[in-house]
């Protein structure tokens, strides 16, 4: 998660700040990342392996970081969208009639502004991401995944829960800990 995380923001800030104010763009943009999205799992996986595999990195963590950041484009795109959508028009003219050019604009206000709905995307990302790395001991990458499935593998119901709480634990932490910076964000903004 710690490598994904950063390579679906990249990706998906960059998106958004590209189409914010595009709605075709935007549409399509949102739709190739819901189309990943939908792909089951596994079966994302499953088509990793051999497209990565013919670059000699074929099982363990490049396919996982991959898929991981594949799944979780999705929720910092659409945030990124709808909070640079979401910033008061007055606010931007106001910047405008400053001065400000657009790219000033959209660094030192829109972006901002927008920082604790994009916030709430990673949180889902996280979210969801710490789940699909637990299924990602199925290609070899290692992680709690290895405690569940080995668990089930040998009927040892035990060891299945102990992995099971463990990647429930660490999904809170990690959205307790964004959501503390969401709201401190909210607050530094005068928003919350």
């Amino acid at each position: 998660m710690l490598w994904a995380l950063p390579l679906a923001a990249v990706v998906a800030l960059g998106a958004g700040l590209a189409f914010a104010d595009r709605p075709r763009g935007a549409a399509v943009a949102l739709g190739v990342a819901n189309v990943l999205t939908t792909v089951p799992s596994v079966a994302l996986f499953g088509l990793l392996i051999p497209l990565l595999g013919s670059l000699g990195l074929g099982v363990g963590r490049p396919p996982a970081i991959l898929a991981v950041a594949l799944y979780s484009v999705l929720p910092i795109l659409r945030n990124a969208i709808v909070g640079l959508r979401g910033v008061d028009p007055a606010v931007i003219e106001a910047a405008r009639a400053m001065g400000l050019p657009d790219a000033a604009i959209t660094w030192r206000v829109r972006l901002p502004l927008a920082l604790p709905v994009i916030l709430a995307g990673v949180r889902t990302a996280v979210v969801m991401g710490i789940g699909i790395t637990a299924i990602a001991a199925y290609v070899g990458a290692g992680g709690l995944g290895r405690w569940v499935f080995g668990g089930i593998r040998r009927s040892y119901p035990e060891m299945a829960l102990a992995g099971a709480l463990l990647i429930s634990a660490l999904a809170f932490a990690g959205d307790a800990v964004l959501a503390w910076a969401q709201r401190l964000a909210g607050r530094r903004l005068g928003l919350a």
